[in-house]
């Protein structure tokens, strides 16, 4: 009698029975045995959730096992409800079959009878089986995944695991099979937690491990751990605010889903990016014998950290790093915070600027700097600014996009007409040659497309002003609110207002700073003074150069 070995396998666990079974599989296996007269049923394996097609036969525990099985002739019979239960990878499959066959193992199926391979045609066939497998696979897969597409563009939650700050609730949602479909909610436990995780990245400056060991002390009670990468997932997360995506599509954001405004959202991902890599780190590590129980390292205590992130060498344009230096006294030790250009220690680097500079002088610089700003801007913004801009749209934008649109309607008047005279040239009626009407309504057609260029063209300038008087708007909104509580913050959130204030400082020699804000002021100027002058560059960017005395 030969020995029986059965193999089911479905591809996602949603094909699994609710008994945790494969029962159609197995039931045309166990028939197909009873046909057999030398057939005893062995043993059967189950794969429940497996992709045929994703997973490679080497990562599926269940075909490791029956390949081992089958090296000690433990079964003479492989039997699937199909062969595409084996697999639908045509470039390994088709080899696992010739290896059990090789071993002295039948593979059979209820449906297509036994492999063989005792001819290159049988061979061919072999092959063709599982690359025409594989191939429905693979649209299968384009189907799903334009149909998850749309469904993300159309706003629709595809189901999953519920993230973070949200809970799954029904909405009267039903699929195709009369089962009720969950839609995410705001929870209102967890969605202040996901704004908090925010607030710590944006506003008090911490990094992603810091973050989670600050949410480990205080919300242990959720029974979730918390690691960096679990805070960088969130912080990288567009759900957080409003906007369901798959891969690079998203949808338009859903404010009954929003958590975190876009702009914060933005920033985190801005503050990830630029922060100092962790090999600096070592670099600044220091003896224990004068920190705080809270602190990490002295050069959180003593050293310059104001301005960490966007300090760069005017030099050679490496990352300012900051730190201090100790000057050991008689009673005591001083620490001297400072900013260091590790380049500039290394001649190969080829940066001929100096090594280290005084935090006192850059940073009392940047702040007087950052205080005539705001209070250049607070007087100007809400009054200067808005005239101007008004005035702008009436006397150009305004203007040009009336011009456009007569020009269009008084070409398509003119073409309905020619088109009209046209027919009755056709006719016999008219007194004008139809050649002459031909070449008058060809002209007429490429001037009108060039008047719906213009008007085209004038529309988007409009709508892309809009948008960027109204991002103006909002940045001035929140400069006015940095300035106002920027004097009575702490250092952490000093800094993380300097880092969505200022782009970049870049530090020369006898300490001339060039800052560049982010922000565009095209309509007005701040005030000149002795050590400030404001320049526009080409691309509307700010740049303040100081000279620090």
């Amino acid at each position: 009698m030969k020995r029986v070995l059965c193999l089911y396998r479905v591809s996602t666990k949603g094909q699994v029975d609710p008994k945790d079974d494969i029962p159609l599989q197995r039931r045309e296996c166990q028939d197909f045995i009873d046909k057999q007269d030398d057939w005893i049923f062995f043993e059967e394996r189950l794969e429940k959730g497996v992709s045929g097609y994703k997973t490679a036969t080497d990562k599926r525990d269940v075909i490791i096992d029956i390949r081992n099985m089958a090296e000690q002739k433990m079964f003479d019979v492989l039997l699937v409800f199909m062969f595409d239960r084996l697999g639908r990878r045509e470039d390994e499959t088709p080899f696992l079959v010739q290896w059990f066959i090789e071993h002295g193992i039948e593979v059979w199926s209820t449906r297509e009878g036994e492999q063989k391979l005792d001819s290159r045609v049988d061979k061919l066939l072999n092959f063709m089986r599982y690359w025409q497998a594989g191939g429905e696979s693979e649209k299968i897969s384009i189907r799903v995944k334009a149909a998850h597409a749309q469904m993300v563009m159309d706003g629709v939650w595809r189901g999953g695991s519920r993230p973070f700050g949200y809970k799954l609730v029904h909405n009267g949602r039903m699929g195709k099979k009369s089962k009720p479909l969950l839609d995410p909610m705001i929870d209102e436990i967890e969605g202040p937690i996901v704004q908090e995780v925010f607030r710590l990245s944006c506003c008090d400056g911490m990094g992603t491990l810091r973050i989670a060991n600050h949410m480990n002390e205080m919300y242990p009670y959720l029974k979730k751990i918390w690691t960096a990468q679990t805070v960088r997932s969130m912080l990288r997360n567009p759900l957080y605010t409003g906007r369901l995506h798959i891969n690079d599509i998203v949808s338009e954001p859903i404010e009954s889903l929003r958590l975190i405004s876009d702009s914060d959202f933005n920033f985190a991902q801005y503050a990830m990016k630029k922060r100092i890599q962790h090999h600096y780190a070592g670099q600044r590590e220091a003896e224990n014998d004068l920190m705080p129980k809270d602190a990490k390292t002295k050069t959180s205590v003593f050293g310059a950290t104001l301005l960490s992130g966007i300090a760069y060498c005017a030099h050679c344009g490496h990352k300012l790093v900051g730190g201090y230096c100790t000057k050991q006294l008689v009673d005591t030790a001083y620490h001297r915070p400072i900013y260091r250009c590790y380049n500039g220690s290394i001649k190969a680097k080829n940066c001929d600027g100096q090594r280290v500079y005084s935090s006192k002088r850059i940073e009392a610089a940047v702040l007087d700097v950052v205080h005539q700003f705001f209070e250049g801007i607070q007087q100007s913004v809400d009054v200067v600014w808005r005239e101007k801009a008004r005035q702008h749209y009436r006397n150009k934008q305004g203007a040009r996009t009336k011009a456009a649109q007569e020009d269009h309607d008084k070409l398509k008047k003119q073409q309905i007409t020619l088109r009209q005279e046209v027919m009755k040239a056709l006719n016999g009626e008219s007194a004008f040659a139809a050649g002459l009407l031909n070449s008058m309504l060809e002209e007429n057609i490429a001037a009108l497309v060039e008047a719906e260029a213009r008007l085209s063209a004038c529309q988007q300038e409009k709508t892309l002003e809009d948008t960027r008087l109204q991002y103006l708007s909002e940045q001035y909104k929140q400069i006015t609110d940095w300035a106002k509580e920027f004097d009575l913050a702490d250092n952490d959130t000093k800094k993380m207002i300097m880092a969505r204030l200022i782009e970049r400082i870049e530090v020369s020699r006898h300490y001339k700073l060039t800052i560049k804000f982010f922000i565009s002021l095209e309509d007005f100027t701040l005030t000149e003074n002795a050590n400030l002058q404001l320049v526009q560059s080409d691309n509307q960017d700010i740049f303040m150069n100081a000279m620090v005395g």
